[in-house]
């Protein structure tokens, strides 16, 4: 890959298996037209149908996938297959890089014939609508996702119940409610890390109408660079202090 593509991906081999991990959206640049637009399909792509694939699936993360698709099954299955017995593979990637390693985890079991080890995501936005996702549970069990605070990005493309949450902010309620009817879902084993970073807790109806609570008030205060910083990545960052406390960032 060039460090400047917008979609990329990186195999490699370590003394655990093969990972493979995809880049997330770059940061948007009012500069760069390549970026903002990637940004918008993000934000606003519908799902549709894609060969082979249960229900529908985001079409932008999809072309994404696709884009990187001959020359990644390729790289993967040359390194599984470098050893004596076959190395297990583990997928991985933040952000929109969340959203390609679900695709890309159901696409090499159905399509390649891999079945992947392992599937860690970050940030991750929502890769498809609810058919896909119940079909993707059924065949890939093996998936954590990590979400953090106040992040709005595992929230994208929204589902009914995030919209009906905003629906009273004037421009932002509008903005998503033609996407009511898309009914896009997270998939994956939800592991939350907290507001605070002090611990990561399991899924309940609970934490998913206190998560939403928060993010809507602070959307109403204005705190827009606290959202923005919620989905980083970088050292010091929720994600990196949540899931790697110590050893990593020194």
């Amino acid at each position: 890959m060039r460090e400047d593509d917008i979609d990329a991906c990186l195999v490699g081999t370590t003394d655990q298996g093969v990972i493979l991990a995809f880049r997330g959206t770059i940061p948007p640049d009012i500069h760069s037209q390549e970026s903002m637009l990637d940004w918008i399909s993000d934000l606003t792509d519908e799902p549709v149908a894609a060969a082979g694939m249960p229900g529908k699936v985001h079409d932008g993360f999809w072309q994404a996938l696709s884009a990187l698709w001959e020359p990644l099954v390729q790289e993967v299955k040359q390194q599984m297959q470098a050893g004596a017995a076959p190395l297990p593979l583990y997928i991985t990637g933040h952000s929109k890089g969340g959203a390609l390693s679900s695709l890309a985890a159901l696409r090499l079991k159905l399509q390649a014939g891999i079945v992947p080890t392992a599937i860690y995501t970050y940030a991750s936005p929502h890769p498809g609508d609810a058919t896909f996702a119940s079909h993707y549970q059924l065949e890939i069990p093996n998936h954590i996702r990590y979400e953090f605070g106040n992040d709005i990005v595992p929230h994208i493309v929204p589902d009914s119940t995030f919209i009906q949450a905003i629906a009273h902010l004037p421009e932002l309620g509008q903005f998503f409610k033609r996407m009511e009817t898309w009914n896009y879902s997270p998939v994956g084993m939800l592991q939350f890390i907290e507001w605070h970073q002090h611990m990561i807790v399991g899924d309940s109806p609970e934490l998913h109408l206190e998560r939403l609570a928060r993010l809507v008030g602070a959307i109403v205060e204005g705190q827009f660079e606290a959202i923005v910083a919620a989905h980083s990545a970088s050292c010091g960052g929720g994600y990196m202090s949540g899931v790697c406390a110590s050893g990593v960032c020194g």
